[in-house]
């Protein structure tokens, strides 16, 4: 392949050589929760090429970005993760996703794809406080597993499950995740969700992801 360059000696210019490459950023999003296999980032990008996807990986790994490292728990596997520099970019694209939130359409309406990590990712990015030690663990559409640490200040959203009991579980679909997210209720007792824990205080997490983010989904991939 030919990366298109803009043959210019400025910083703005070779940064965009590397990340304005369709699905650069994409994958950065993808690698902010932690490490990933080559197979975990190309189920999560629905549309990708496996010669794009190595290459968009290699030029990340040029630029510093991305690095190779071999995991041996809890099964021997080759993973893609972030850098330092990884993670500074990773910093710019969640304010791009910020810049953005904007333009999307409302998430019970939006005709694009929607995952809710990207929506748990832009609520961490955004959390300014009020939830303390809460610790949420998610798994989506059976395939995503998350955990969500809020903070005094900060919130982290990571692969995998929590390694302390967390204040609430969810296992649901994207439909359920959305539909509760833009209106339902986990206190009804109608819901089909699989939920364990303080259905309270999970309850009060959506309405919390209302009030950051509005009904929109986050980091939409159009």
């Amino acid at each position: 392949m030919t990366r298109r360059s803009y043959q210019q000696h400025c910083g703005l210019a070779a940064a965009l050589d590397v990340v304005s490459q369709r699905w650069a950023l994409l994958i950065v999003r993808d690698l902010k929760p932690g490490p990933r296999r080559f197979t975990d980032l190309f189920a999560g990008l629905p549309g990708v090429s496996t010669d794009v996807l190595t290459e968009r990986l290699r030029e990340l790994e040029e630029a510093g970005a991305v690095e190779q490292a071999q995991l041996t728990s809890p099964v021997p596997a080759k993973v893609y993760r972030l850098t330092s520099r990884g993670h500074e970019l990773g910093r710019i694209v969640e304010e791009l996703a910020r810049w953005g939130a904007p333009l999307l359409p409302p998430a019970a309406t939006s005709p694009l794809r929607r995952n809710g990590r990207w929506a748990l990712q832009s609520y961490a990015s955004r959390y300014t406080g009020g939830h303390s030690g809460e610790l949420y663990h998610f798994v989506l559409d059976e395939q995503d597993e998350v955990t969500l640490r809020l903070g005094n200040d900060a919130a982290t959203l990571r692969y995998g499950a929590p390694d302390e009991d967390p204040t609430a579980s969810m296992a649901c679909t994207t439909e359920d995740f959305f539909e509760t997210w833009t209106g339902s209720s986990l206190l009804d007792g109608t819901s089909a969700l699989q939920v364990e824990g303080d259905l309270g205080r999970l309850q009060e997490l959506f309405d919390s992801m209302t009030s950051v983010l509005g009904a929109r989904a986050a980091l939409a991939d159009s």
